[in-house]
C-alpha cells in the first residue's frame, strides 16, 4: 500500500497468494477463508472526542498512511470494506459455508488498547481498524478471524461466537522498533504459526 501501488490495483491485484475480496474453500472442509485487506473509520478512537475532520488531518501529519493514495475519505472506503465482507459473507452462507477471515486491520476493539489522556495512541487507533467489522464479525458467527496490524504477541482469544487469532511478526528495526525475539524472519514466521482446529 506504500510503495507506488494504485487503490485500483490493491482492490484487483492478482499476485500470487493475494486474496483481497476473494475466497479460497479448504477442500475436503465445509470452511471458506475469504481475503479482505480491510480499512479503518476512526471508530476506535471515538473517545477522543474528535471529529472526522480533525482525525483526518492528525492522519496526514503523523501517520505513515498519509503516503497512501485514495480516491476517497477513509471512512468512505470503509464501507466499501464491509460492503465487500458483507456480500462474501452472503455468497458463503448460499453456499453452506462457514467462514475465517483474513484480514490485515484489526477486526475487534477487545484488541485495543486506550487511555484518559491525549496519549498520541489514543488517535492513532483511528488508523487501526472499525467497530463496524466487528459487528459484521458478530452477526455472521463467523468461526475464526486472523489478523495483523498490531504487533503484540496476542494468544488466541475467543470471543462471542468466533476466534480471533493475532498473526503479526512485527518490526525488526533497531533504530525505531525491536519487536522481534529472534534474529531472523522465519523463526518470528514460526513463532507466529498457529493451528486452528476446524474439526
Amino acid at each position: 500500500m506504500l510503495n507506488g501501488v494504485t487503490y485500483e490495483e490493491l482492490e484487483t491485484g492478482t499476485w500470487p497468494g493475494y486474496l483481497n475480496n476473494r475466497f479460497v474453500d479448504i477442500l475436503g472442509t465445509n470452511y471458506r477463508i475469504i481475503g479482505l485487506n480491510g480499512w479503518y473509520d476512526y471508530s476506535f478512537a471515538a473517545q477522543t472526542g474528535r471529529s472526522d475532520q480533525q482525525i483526518h488531518q492528525w492522519k496526514m501529519a503523523y501517520w505513515v498512511d498519509s503516503l497512501i493514495k485514495q480516491p476517497m475519505s477513509d471512512p468512505q472506503r470503509e464501507q466499501i470494506v464491509i460492503d465487500q465482507l458483507t456480500t462474501q459473507l452472503q455468497a458463503a452462507q448460499r453456499s453452506g459455508k462457514q467462514t475465517i477471515l483474513v484480514t490485515h486491520f484489526v477486526p475487534n476493539g477487545y484488541f485495543i488498547h486506550t487511555t484518559n489522556d491525549n496519549r498520541f495512541w489514543n488517535m492513532a487507533n483511528a488508523m487501526l481498524g472499525s467497530q463496524r467489522i466487528t459487528k459484521v464479525i458478530d452477526q455472521s458467527a463467523m468461526a475464526a478471524v486472523v489478523f495483523g496490524h498490531i504487533h503484540n504477541r496476542i494468544a488466541p482469544v475467543k470471543i462471542a461466537n468466533t476466534w480471533y487469532y493475532n498473526a503479526a511478526v512485527g518490526y525488526n528495526n533497531n533504530h525505531h522498533h525491536n519487536e522481534w525475539r529472534t534474529t531472523d524472519f522465519l523463526s518470528e514466521w514460526r513463532n507466529q504459526l498457529k493451528t486452528i482446529q476446524l474439526f
